[in-house]
């Protein structure tokens, strides 16, 4: 009836319910311990970014997009 069940729609129905019953984000700690840990990384990593040329650049950009809706997917391998 909800159409394929994904990883996916299983963290939405989850976002939905918490968000529908006024749960707090039991991750939201995790999340701001990680943004500041993030946050002080962020000068460096566009300095690296600036060094490369364009091309590897460009590719540097993707993989990094790509790994980061991977490990935000939870997928287990990329996490260790």
């Amino acid at each position: 009836a909800y159409g394929t069940l994904t990883v996916r729609s299983l963290l939405d129905t989850r976002e939905h319910c918490l968000n529908e019953f006024n749960f707090p984000d039991p991750y939201s700690k995790v999340k701001q311990k990680e943004n500041g840990i993030a946050l002080k990384c962020f000068q460096s990593v566009i300095d690296s970014l600036d060094s490369l040329d364009w091309e590897e650049r460009q590719f540097a950009l993707v993989k990094g997009l790509l790994a980061g809706n991977v490990f935000d997917w939870g997928a287990k391998a990329v996490s260790e």
